[in-house]
């Protein structure tokens, strides 16, 4: 199978089959917490097995504990995979191994059992509550893959919010297989942790587990996923037990460190990531895969699930609370955080060439907007009159105090060239559905909010790059944006910049949400930024950094700064960490 059709079926199904030495390291997390005698007999469950590797980890991890009494059940829809499980477990589980056909969601639940497919008696594996182990990497498929009826079908059935993503209803289905007091081990996402989204998860965890363990992986890129993996371990709560709060959940972060931020003499590790996962200390370090950072620590999983998950250490933890307690409120009190507009079309509405159209074609110069797209972005300011390439056709306007649809009889121009994408922009049938002319953009945002000044920043980005905008552009949907709300003094939109892009708060951004993506990229969208904390902006320090951001825009906006923009940034993050009370550079508050 080449890459192409192989990255292609892995958007499709889901499947990211894991490798070896991450299974063995699930497997050996779920063991640390088994409460089940060496002698006993243990009956274990992969609901979504593909060729084998976490039976095979788990397997291998509990023969070297001494336990030999195990029965594997395994279920897998696709019959390939299935064939190669039964090559990889038959010489060393086959004798206690069921290997079953088929879609898990569909087969589990009571008097549910299926035939071992390669069983000498085709004796049947029985999927209902009795499981002690599931030990499960289940495929990850979003709700724009699955399919609106499919995910409103397994919403239903599993009860599920929000978002649906495949997981979430393996998830559910696993657990009624799993006997109470039994231990889970699941690969998932990590975006669960740190989401809104992922609120309906953190809920169904919390109230059936007793979560034993939170690992957050990171960008370790120990298998190849679009998603950052996190180890749930946990043990199924009993009748009695749910509405108990539990105590403090184990967890461990792993992300990677850039070399230039690292002592050139740190201690390299003989050993390779997975060692540093097993040993679990705090520190920093130095392996063939890489530089990590281990942090340690507890989480609190009963206190509110609603919130995100943050993982950090009780220093980290006190950190973040002395900052927000020295605050005044919090961005999202102050301005109004968007998202740009979102065409589902942008070949249609987006264009850097609208001048190479012959003109009986070409929409009216006053519906074509600039559009400001994340790689317009620049640190600050743009210079003035450095108008983005790439111009909207944007057909809303205000009219009566409402956004409305223009009418296309007074643009012929736009109104041709609309006609002539006319089947593409029809078949956005959720455009109808909600009562909207099939010319629109499905999220137009407010056409009145565009000509004033805001600060715009990438929704994706390794470093804070937010910056004023006051070119009267739109923002393209790949970006967010900004403005105050009414009564606010237009000063502290420069106190807002000036905190957003200082050191201060992109260490407040990862400890209070953790929220990181491959090679160190940060989501920046609004529910993390409008819940930024801001100073009181009539003390001293908050005064002078209004000054300076100020200062430095303006610089931006004439060309390059006289004055080293280093020189300026180091002022603006002194006095950051002036504002609330932290000692100048030392990221540590003042007593």
């Amino acid at each position: 199978m080449t890459r192409t059709a192989n990255i292609s079926r892995q958007k499709t199904t889901g499947a990211h089959y894991t490798p070896p030495l991450l299974g063995r390291f699930v497997a050996r997390r779920i063991l640390s917490n088994l409460d089940v005698g060496r002698a006993e007999k243990l009956r274990v469950l992969d609901p979504a097995c593909g060729a084998g590797a976490l039976l095979e980890a788990f397997e291998s991890a509990a023969r070297d504990e001494g336990r030999v009494s195990c029965e594997y059940v395994g279920v897998e829809a696709d019959l390939n995979a299935l064939e190669e499980a039964r090559l990889r477990l038959g010489g060393t589980a086959g004798d206690h191994l069921a290997l079953l056909q088929g879609d898990f969601l569909e087969m589990a639940g009571p008097n549910q059992g299926m035939a071992d497919l390669w069983g000498s008696t085709q004796q049947m594996a029985d999927l209902t509550e009795s499981f002690d182990v599931v030990i499960a990497n289940p495929p990850y498929v979003r709700t724009q893959v699955l399919g609106a009826a499919e995910a409103r079908r397994l919403a239903e059935r599993f009860n599920l919010s929000g978002r649906v993503d495949l997981y979430q209803a393996f998830l559910v289905a696993a657990t009624t297989s799993l006997r109470l007091g039994g231990i889970m081990g699941i690969i998932v996402s990590n975006r669960f942790l740190s989401t809104v989204t992922g609120a309906s998860v953190r809920r169904y965890l919390a109230n059936h587990y007793d979560l034993c363990e939170v690992i957050d992986l990171g960008d370790t890129k120990l298998f190849e996923a679009a998603v950052l993996p996190a180890v749930i371990v946990g043990r199924r709560k009993k009748p009695a037990q749910v509405r108990v709060s539990q105590s403090p959940t184990r967890f461990m972060r792993v992300y990677s460190v850039p070399a230039a931020s690292v002592e050139s003499d740190a201690p390299a590790q003989s050993g390779g990531i997975y060692d540093v996962l097993e040993q679990g200390r705090n520190g920093v370090y130095r392996v063939p895969e890489g530089i990590y950072r281990v942090s340690t620590g507890t989480l609190d999983t009963a206190r509110d699930t609603g919130r995100v998950w943050s993982l950090t250490t009780p220093h980290e933890t006190q950190w973040v609370q002395q900052v927000r307690s020295r605050s005044a409120g919090c961005f999202g009190d102050l301005a109004q955080i968007r998202v740009g507009i979102k065409t589902t079309a942008d070949s249609v509405f987006i264009r850097s060439d609208w001048e190479s159209l012959p003109e009986a074609a070409r929409p009216e110069y006053s519906l074509l907007l600039p559009s400001l797209s994340h790689e317009d972005a620049r640190r600050w300011a743009r210079k003035e009159g450095d108008l983005p390439s790439a111009r909207v056709l944007y057909p809303h306007e205000m009219r009566d105090g409402r956004r409305t649809a223009i009418d296309l009889a007074c643009f012929p121009g736009a109104k041709d060239y609309l006609e002539s994408h006319q089947a593409r922009l029809r078949d956005r049938r959720y455009v109808a559905e909600s009562g909207r002319k099939w010319y629109e953009i499905w999220v137009p945002q407010d056409p009145s909010g565009w000509a004033g000044p805001k600060v715009v920043f990438p929704d994706i980005s390794p470093e804070p790059c937010f910056f004023l905008d006051r070119s009267g552009s739109i923002v393209n949907g790949n970006c967010y944006w900004m403005t105050l709300r009414p009564g606010v003094s237009d000063e502290l939109l420069y106190l807002l910049l000036g905190l957003a892009n200082s050191r201060l708060m992109t260490r407040f951004h990862d400890l209070a949400f953790g929220n990181k993506l491959y090679a160190g990229r940060r989501r920046y969208i609004t529910q993390y930024v409008g819940k930024y904390p801001y100073p009181d902006p009539s003390a001293r320090p908050a005064r002078e950094l209004v000054a300076t951001v100020k200062e430095l825009v303006e610089s931006c906006e004439r060309g390059p700064a006289e004055t080293p923009l280093s020189h300026v940034e180091s002022r603006i993050e002194r006095l950051s960490q002036e504002c609330f009370g932290l000692e100048p550079d030392s990221g540590e508050l003042t007593p």
